[in-house]
């Protein structure tokens, strides 16, 4: 199961005011497309939130870093085979505890047998829900491209006739349309992006 989408064909109608009908048959895969490589430069889905399990490699140290900037419930935590549990302070007892940003830190309490994760391959699974309800920007970026692409299918910048001219916009000198990110977008989708991604 993957994360649902962040820009749906009627959306992309709307926002081009039914320049785009959602029943084009390129509308689907191009909006699969450019999501694919918004949440590939971010290194996670970012919107809407979504409850998956995660299998991870062990770090090894005493921070485990999720592929999250929002992470909302962390359900369980299965290191080489055993379930953890979550840290009470009160009592001095559990294994771990977890950050808003994606961070699960190894505890070292009074009990903890374990300072440290696992440097095991695969040796963490990891359920958690995470992601943003919504991230507008994102799906503006979304819409932007793909109605870019949509208008100029075969990139030409330029088309005239007698009586008639039409000059599209351009993703790149030269470019017109086609699967583009622009600098712009890169600046936004920058605050959505994953350390090291």
């Amino acid at each position: 199961m993957s994360a649902a989408a962040l820009v749906t064909p009627a959306d992309l109608s709307a926002a081009t005011q039914g320049k785009v009908s959602a029943a084009d048959p390129r509308v689907q895969p191009l909006l699969d497309g450019v999501t694919a490589a918004v949440r590939r430069f971010c290194g996670w889905h970012i919107a809407p939130s979504y409850t998956e399990t995660l299998v991870l490699d062990g770090p090894g140290g005493r921070i485990l870093t999720l592929p999250t900037l929002h992470l909302t419930e962390l359900t369980s935590v299965t290191e080489d085979g055993v379930a953890l549990t979550l840290y009470d302070p009160a009592t001095g007892l559990g294994d771990f505890e977890w950050s808003e940003l994606g961070n699960v830190n190894r505890v070292c309490g009074y009990w903890a047998a374990r300072h440290y994760w696992t440097e095991r391959y695969r040796g963490l699974s990891v359920a958690i829900t995470h992601g943003y309800d919504d991230a507008p920007d994102v799906a503006q970026i979304i819409i932007q491209v793909c109605a870019n692409a949509l208008a100029s299918p075969m990139g030409a910048t330029r088309e005239q006739a007698i009586g008639f001219a039409a000059s599209w916009s351009s993703t790149a000198p030269g470019v017109s349309g086609g699967m583009s990110l622009l600098e712009r977008d890169l600046a936004v989708l920058a605050t959505y992006r994953l350390r090291g991604a």
